[in-house]
């Protein structure tokens, strides 16, 4: 008996397109096609599997226990056909296709559009997609194949992945203009507790590392927790309590007197902005982007 699974490139992309949006029409419009042909290509995946992939909530349809365990390998596939696709316009003499990045705030919101830049310019046939989002999910889609590469501000568990350091940056204590311990001397933990530490979320990178520079004071009084860095940047400024922030996303706020650099008695903390990709993706796109990214590295000899 014959078991060979008929499953086709056009289903694994429905199904991807589908997971993600989780909604049919959505996912119809994201690529291209009508509802109808969506529809029909689920059904079509899940006879081939002859397993049922998707359940319906509400308006929704989302994974169910199968579809969820399927997912890995189909973005694994995904991109091995990418990879096929890349190699065959690299054998043209020109890079195309599409490129997918996951980035963490601070790298994501103020370094990767300059690092975009250039590398836009020279292969205008790439689609670059990017997701925002903190360095413990950017290194997990890396992992399952979701994305081509992470750029994260780590920390992270990256022994398995590829590494490229970028550039050097520091987290700060920082606090509003108007906030009562500017101008204090010496910040204790004692005056910390007193007032309000505006947090990033568990998976951060600079949550991860905000313990490190705070000590003993980490968390120790009343605490909000803030999605996203931009959100806890404009906390601070409005007074609303004191954060631990990357130099790269505060330094216009620190050089014109929005935000004020506190000493609690460690200045800073140094850290790393990097790239990270699968030891195992020989795409030609992603080759080029991470020699591109190699431009930018102050870690390179001679710099």
């Amino acid at each position: 008996m014959n078991d060979r699974v008929a499953v086709t490139i056009d289903q694994l992309r429905t199904f991807s397109a589908v997971a993600t949006h989780e909604h049919v029409t959505n996912a119809a419009e994201s690529l291209g096609l009508s509802q109808p042909a969506v529809s029909h290509q689920l059904k079509a995946l899940e006879r081939a599997l002859r397993l049922p992939l998707f359940e319906r909530v509400g308006r929704r349809i989302r994974l169910n226990a199968d579809g969820r365990a399927l997912k890995p390998t189909v973005s694994a596939a995904l991109a091995a056909v990418r990879a096929v696709e890349e190699a065959a316009a690299a054998r043209r003499g020109l890079i195309e296709g599409e490129l997918m990045i996951a980035a963490s705030n601070t790298v994501g919101i103020y370094r990767l559009p300059r690092w975009l830049a250039g590398f836009g310019n020279r292969y205008p046939g790439v689609e670059v997609r990017v997701r925002l989002v903190n360095t413990h999910e950017a290194i997990l889609l890396l992992r399952d194949a979701s994305v081509d590469l992470a750029l994260i501000e780590g920390p992270g568990a990256t022994e398995d992945l590829e590494e490229l350091p970028i550039e050097r940056d520091e987290l700060v204590v920082v606090v509003g203009s108007e906030h009562p311990l500017v101008g204090v001397a010496h910040v204790r933990a004692a005056d910390l507790a007193r007032h309000r530490y505006l947090a990033r979320e568990a998976g951060s990178g600079t949550e991860a590392l905000a313990a490190d520079l705070l000590g003993t004071a980490y968390r120790c009084g009343q605490v909000m927790e803030l999605g996203q860095i931009d959100a806890v940047r404009s906390a601070a400024v409005a007074g609303l309590g004191y954060a631990v922030l990357p130099i790269a996303a505060i330094s216009d706020d620190l050089a014109i007197g929005r935000l004020h650099k506190l000493n609690t008695g460690r200045q800073s903390l140094a850290r790393r902005l990097s790239a990270l990709r699968r030891p195992t993706n020989a795409s030609p796109l992603v080759e080029a982007f991470w020699n591109h990214l190699m431009s930018f590295s102050e870690f390179q000899p001679g710099r």
